[in-house]
């Protein structure tokens, strides 16, 4: 795909992989939420960072905090992960490309889960209904 750090793909999708469709739904909507705000925190605090220990601590107090105010807590950890990334991890690239290029990794990781978790229940459903036929 071209992507400049695909491998956040790979981990998102093993990430957000559950043994069920709607299981892989609900972490995917979590995995994408989260990142979506951390992407957004963490930039801001990359742009404000100067390695400041309280700005990467605000960065990821705020972002657990904005995912509790959207009422998807559990997207929290996900977002703090991903403030984490953006502002620890030296770059060289703008700031808003780092955070921009992260969000559309790990959704990237997201379809191709939600992708396999739909094509296994597909493949099961028609494996039960075989196994009933016979």
């Amino acid at each position: 795909m071209g992507l400049h750090e695909g491998y956040w793909a790979a981990i998102s999708a093993v990430v957000v992989l559950q043994s069920d469709l709607p299981s892989t739904r609900s972490s995917g909507r979590d995995r994408f939420i989260g990142t979506a705000i951390g992407g957004v925190v963490g930039w801001a605090g990359a742009s404000l960072w100067h390695e400041h220990a309280a700005i990467y601590a605000l960065g990821v107090g705020l972002a657990v905090l904005v995912c509790a105010l959207c009422r998807v807590g559990t997207a929290g950890r996900l977002a703090a992960v991903t403030v984490s990334i953006i502002i620890l991890i030296p770059q060289t690239e703008p700031l808003w490309r780092v955070a921009l290029l992260r969000f559309l990794e790990v959704s990237w990781g997201i379809v191709v889960a939600l992708s396999v978790a739909y094509v296994g229940t597909r493949v099961d459903a028609h494996a039960q209904r075989v196994r009933r036929a016979a």
